[in-house]
């Protein structure tokens, strides 16, 4: 084999569509397509373009006869295209995107033949008898983007498609709109806090921010009932009561009149006080003071009438709360991130920030600007952060080629334009961060690049035109505030905008097995419900069969996404999923966090942490010195050390010299590594050189 050349320069080759009677791998293709050969890859970039007609579709199709594909579907597998069960996934998965990570390779026997796609807003990853990258562009836009992609040869290690795909996009001149790389390094020169990343675990806070039902003792609940209902009518306690709604009202009641109080009758009552202590009228205040004050003196008037019954009020809320930032530092995460739930616009807790501030942890709300609903939606059918006002509702919307509504997230409301969204993004962020100086900001959806064709007079966007502005309006957070920002995704699109992504290493898979909807399975994912901690996120499962393998199986999942993006963008699970969602592969997901150095996620309030605690606090012991050392460091090499690919090695080049993670996926011990064990090996402190992950239950 020649040996590969430094030099990745493209060149420009113009595709020419050749008739011939050769067979269909190679020639035999329609005048939309393109077949490759093997000799339009070589040890230098080449760029190969076509042209796309009035039709708006073209079809690159890689050589037939390939051993093993290397994909970027959930951040990196190899299929053995000899594995039947294997093809009929993808096959049946077809067509994929490719907006996350650009890149895939084909080895043919001693060679690995890797195609990356500058301009990935209209292309999709298609799988036949072969596999081809389609560009699918709409009517009257088939020049929204060029139809083009890179080839380059490369060696066989399945790493090899990271690694081209790095220096092609360090040193090509033109790279599309696939930004250079932003490194971790540099977004820490640029910003200190974003070091608060490194070694962080992530979490995400449920419950009401202003009173919860862990604010009254147990066993006060009943009598604070009572006080409650018998309180006069222009006493505070009584303007507290008119507020809640008939059913809030008939729960009083009954929690009045109970021997014990019932979880559900005390989560909808300090549901119910929670949004009563947001509102003005309680104590008769201007509407000129601030939502922060009206909401501490309402606590403190609420703490006066019924200081027998009730807590300090400066220990309230739940998962947003100083009891629980304590109750983390106290046993010993120094470093966290910390992501609301939900936007708790109208429940700010300046305090908790300021606390969090001094613990050195990170905390961020949970914002989003992909949808827009009508402001008339009925409560139970739309959320606070696609809420804005009827002429965002009517005239941001995104609109389609025959003028109808772009449908937004599980068909509610509209797709809400960028460039309409923008001022409304303005307003929010600037009036939130005036009552609570959060750290950091999570934007949904945004980083997963999906984009759309706006066909608004208003405006018009093409997917190219949509993802700038949600890249500068990301990027604003950043430069106008000083936040450490993050996003659903981690597509290269946006790796250098963000600080962390939700969603890459375990993306959203509910919609891929029926059992997780159907209530009677035990594989159902469970109901939003209790809201302090509803069983979607804070119920183990197992995961169903058919989804085991691959997104969870170590022998075919491999780190491309760290190899070629893991010391920009901190990545990690989609928050549906977290590190304890699937009880039956705890072991795997947490062994597979540490040889991958990504961070947990975990779901938490205050009645759930004590549970978690020590599951948590172990793995995170090993862990943390692991990331913080290499979060920033390339991940440079992949090897399986056993011949059933359960024993796996990562190698990471830190400045202080190589680091390699051994882990043993098997129930026996292999290669001299003990079953379910990690070894952590070479220039990093660490206090423990070997871990070993334990099987608990739910």
């Amino acid at each position: 084999m020649k040996k590969r050349s430094n030099s990745i320069r493209p060149i420009l080759v113009t595709s020419v569509f050749l008739l011939c009677s050769t067979a269909r791998s190679y020639c035999d293709v329609a005048p939309n397509e393109k077949a490759l050969r093997l000799t339009d890859f070589s040890d230098t970039a080449l760029s190969f373009h076509s042209e796309i007609g009035e039709s708006g579709e073209f079809t690159w199709w890689l050589p037939a006869g390939a051993d093993e594909y290397v994909l970027p579907i959930s951040a990196g597998v190899v299929v053995d295209t000899v594995r039947s069960d294997l093809m009929c996934w993808l096959r049946a998965g077809s067509p994929w995107s490719l907006l996350e990570l650009p890149v895939l390779g084909a080895r043919y026997s001693n060679q690995m033949a890797v195609i990356i796609v500058p301009w990935p807003h209209y292309a999709e990853l298609i799988v036949t008898d072969r596999i081809g990258i389609r560009y699918s562009l709409p009517r009257g836009r088939h020049r929204a983007a060029p139809c083009e992609i890179v080839t380059m040869r490369r060696g066989t290690d399945p790493l090899e498609v990271a690694r081209g795909f790095r220096e092609w996009r360090q040193s090509a001149t033109n790279t599309g709109k696939i930004p250079r790389a932003r490194p971790l390094q540099k977004k820490i020169a640029d910003m200190e806090k974003v070091t608060r990343l490194l070694g962080a675990p992530h979490f995400y806070l449920w419950g009401p921010a202003l009173f919860s039902r862990h604010d009254i003792p147990r066993n006060k609940w009943v009598p604070f009932a009572k006080a409650l209902l018998s309180a006069p009518p222009e006493s505070f306690g009584g303007k507290l009561a008119k507020r809640f709604a008939d059913d809030q009202r008939s729960a009083l009641h009954e929690l009045a009149a109970a021997e014990w109080p019932m979880d559900y009758l005390t989560v909808g009552l300090a549901g119910a006080i929670n949004t009563a202590l947001a509102g003005d009228g309680l104590l008769k205040l201007s509407r000129e003071v601030p939502v922060a004050e009206v909401i501490r003196r309402n606590q403190q008037a609420l703490a006066d009438a019924f200081a027998s019954f009730v807590n300090p009020p400066e220990s309230w809320g739940d998962g947003l709360s100083n009891s629980l930032l304590d109750s983390l530092h106290e046993a010993g995460i120094e470093r966290a991130l910390l992501v609301l739930s939900d936007l708790y616009g109208r429940s700010p807790r300046p305090d908790v920030v300021a606390h969090a501030e001094k613990l050195g942890f990170l905390l961020g709300p949970y914002d989003e600007y992909h949808s827009v609903h009508s402001p008339s939606a009925d409560p139970d059918s739309t959320w606070e952060t696609s809420q804005f006002d009827v002429a965002a509702y009517e005239q941001g919307r995104v609109v389609n080629a025959d003028g109808s509504g772009h449908v937004g997230f599980r068909g509610q409301g509209y797709h809400f334009s960028p460039q309409a969204a923008w001022p409304y993004m303005q307003e929010r962020v600037n009036r939130i961060l005036r009552q609570a100086p959060y750290s950091a900001w999570f934007i949904d959806c945004d980083a997963t690049a999906e984009c759309f064709d706006d066909f608004s007079p208003g405006h018009p966007a093409t997917r190219i035109e949509d993802a700038k502005l949600r890249r500068q309006r990301l990027a604003w957070l950043e430069s106008e505030h000083r936040l450490v920002v993050g996003s659903e995704g981690g597509s290269v699109l946006f790796a250098d905008v963000i600080h962390f992504g939700h969603g890459v290493h375990t993306p959203y898979i509910g919609h891929l097995d029926p059992s997780f909807r159907d209530t009677q399975s035990p594989y159902y994912l469970g109901r939003y419900w209790p809201p302090d901690s509803p069983e979607q996120f804070f119920k183990p499962v197992p995961v169903p069969p058919s989804l085991k393998t691959p997104y969870f199986d170590p022998t075919v999942r491999i780190p491309l996404y760290q190899a070629a993006l893991g010391d920009e963008v901190i990545a990690t699970h989609h928050w549906n999923f977290d590190s304890l969602k699937f009880a039956d592969i705890k072991q795997t997901r947490e062994l597979m966090e540490i040889l991958y150095v990504v961070p947990p996620m975990y779901h938490l309030n205050r009645e759930t942490w004590p549970k978690r605690r020590d599951e948590i606090l172990q793995h995170l012991a090993f862990w943390g010195p692991l990331h913080r050392e290499l979060a920033t460091a390339p991940l440079t090499r992949f090897a399986c050390l056993s011949e059933d690919r359960l024993v796996q090695r990562t190698t990471f080049q830190p400045k202080s010299g190589e680091v390699t993670i051994t882990v043993n996926f098997g129930a026996k011990a292999q290669a001299g590594f003990a079953p379910y064990s990690a070894t952590a090996t070479g220039s990093i402190l660490m206090p423990q050189r070997v871990f070993r992950a334990e099987q608990r239950g739910p």
